[in-house]
């Protein structure tokens, strides 16, 4: 009787820790697939670029008219 009580209890203890050991690891796939949401990036990357070229030409326009007052 105590053997079949240790053999369960062993058990037991063996199963909560690899269950806590499954539970730490990253899975390999996402759980959920990717949404639209996360697909508008895209646009405000160009946006970005147009910004800064923008700002680039601001900066030299300022630049050509302090030139031209000395």
């Amino acid at each position: 009787m105590k053997a079949i009580l240790a053999a369960v209890f062993a058990v037991l203890i063996g199963l909560a820790f690899s269950t806590a050991t499954f539970a730490q690891a990253t899975p390999a796939t996402p759980a959920t697939p990717a949404s639209p949401e996360m697909k508008k990036d895209n646009g405000k990357k160009g946006e970005k670029k147009e910004m800064k070229k923008e700002k680039k030409a601001k900066k030299a326009k300022k630049d050509e008219k302090k030139e031209e007052k000395k």
